[in-house]
């Protein structure tokens, strides 16, 4: 019997099996234990199916649970095969595990083609995210009484801070004017299950509005906001802005923060090995710029490249999001492929809390969703998979805590 493991998981330790519909197990249970278990070192055993009276239609009858002492995948294999060779046996199942298709119940969760491209309902079977992360949109602010984000919005601990900070004009108002922050924080975390409008990559977030200008962004002011970001411990930050101006204060202030830069890699069809632009083409080792891509997977028309500048692709071309006073529209961008990023690394950050600035971003690379359209065109050639980034998640931490397990034995 071959076991189907390639696509899916299955609980080590457990078999599934099934006896012969003609024995009736329950009543000589210690003598058919015996007989189908001999030789294999078993813990327990579970009847976790018992045919009734008139269930004859099927070769097999009881099915039983049995929970192995040796935890080892391949063992379970080896386990499993030996037992659908012993008498009374039809045949032996692994324990498989099948996902939850979570969906939330946001009327225009339909739109959002940019989700359902980067898996993100297989991830939220791990998490939709925790109140205890925090990204910032270091942007044109945010509408943060918009009902589909006001609840996500941003204070400090000691709610000295409210929603965020203006730091062109030095005060709290981060009310956005534009549009253009309010539709980057709305894919990043507006609220999922709200029975309203859209849902972003976290259901459940905090977002912080750090405006540094309008139309046109301040680098003093984004310097001041990343400074700051550092200093209130916030550990991701999506610029969705940038231009051909190389800044030395800019680059210092990337690499004095502490956490990931998460930054659009422009809209000018250009490569940027070539054409910089900036910060995403910073090799700051805590940056990952973002291409964007469309709805068959291709680069965007406008978006800029760079196999050595520009690391992952997301969607971004007619992504719908939130707009001020309470709307939703479409826009196009870089600007809107850099916050699925962002959203993925709060997701990750949501269900690890220790993973660091460096790990996050190995494991966001590692896991994309390869495509020939973007190999040689961006550095991973691929498009965010927050699906397969959990699978990727779940092995590297299982392997430093079997190696952790070893260093202290």
């Amino acid at each position: 019997m071959s076991y189907y493991i390639e696509n899916g998981d299955f609980e080590s330790g457990k078999i599934i099996v099934a006896l012969d519909k003609n024995i009736d197990y329950a009543s000589a249970t210690s003598f058919y234990n015996s007989q189908i278990f001999a030789g294999i070192d078993v813990e327990k055993i579970t009847i976790i199916y018992q045919p009734g009276k008139l269930s004859s239609q099927s070769d097999f009858g009881y099915l039983l649970l049995a929970e192995l002492a040796n935890k080892d995948k391949m063992a379970t294999i080896d386990a499993a095969e030996k037992i659908s060779a012993k008498p009374y046996v039809v045949y032996t199942e692994l324990d498989y595990s099948y996902e939850m298709y979570v969906l939330p119940n946001d009327p225009d969760f339909r739109y959002l083609w940019g989700l359902e491209t980067i898996n993100a309902p297989a991830a939220w079977n791990f998490t939709t995210g925790s109140r205890d992360v925090v990204v910032g949109v270091v942007d044109s602010g945010i509408d943060h009484q918009h009902p589909d984000i006001k609840q996500n919005m941003w204070h400090s601990f000691d709610r000295s801070y409210e929603n965020g900070w203006d730091f062109v004009n030095d005060n709290p108002n981060s009310m956005d004017l534009s549009g253009h922050g309010t539709h980057v924080a709305g894919t990043i975390g507006a609220v999922g299950n709200n029975a309203i409008g859209i849902t972003g990559v976290c259901w459940n977030i905090q977002v912080a509005a750090f405006r540094i200008g309008s139309v046109t962004m301040s680098l003093a002011a984004a310097i001041a906001a990343i400074d700051f970001a550092n200093k209130m411990g916030i550990p991701i930050l999506n610029n969705s802005w940038g231009g051909r101006f190389y800044s030395s204060s800019l680059k210092y202030a990337i690499e004095q923060y502490n956490g990931l830069f998460i930054v659009a890699a422009g809209n000018s069809s250009k490569n940027n090995d070539y054409i910089p632009d900036y910060p995403s083409s910073f090799d700051s080792e805590n940056i990952i710029s973002v291409a964007a891509t469309d709805r068959n997977n291709n680069l965007a028309s406008f978006s800029n490249y760079g196999i050595r500048t520009v690391d992952i692709a997301a969607p971004g071309r007619d992504i719908l999001s939130l707009s001020p006073r309470g709307g939703y529209d479409y826009k196009n961008g870089t600007s809107m492929a850099a916050p699925h990023v962002a959203g993925a690394a709060a997701l990750l950050k949501a269900n690890w809390p220790a993973l660091k600035t460096m790990e996050l971003k190995e494991i966001i690379l590692e896991s994309v969703d390869r495509k020939s359209s973007l190999t040689g065109r961006i550095k991973t050639g691929g498009i965010l998979n927050t699906s397969l980034m959990f699978e990727v998640a779940k092995d590297k931490i299982e392997k430093i805590e079997k190696d952790e397990t070893k260093f202290c034995a």
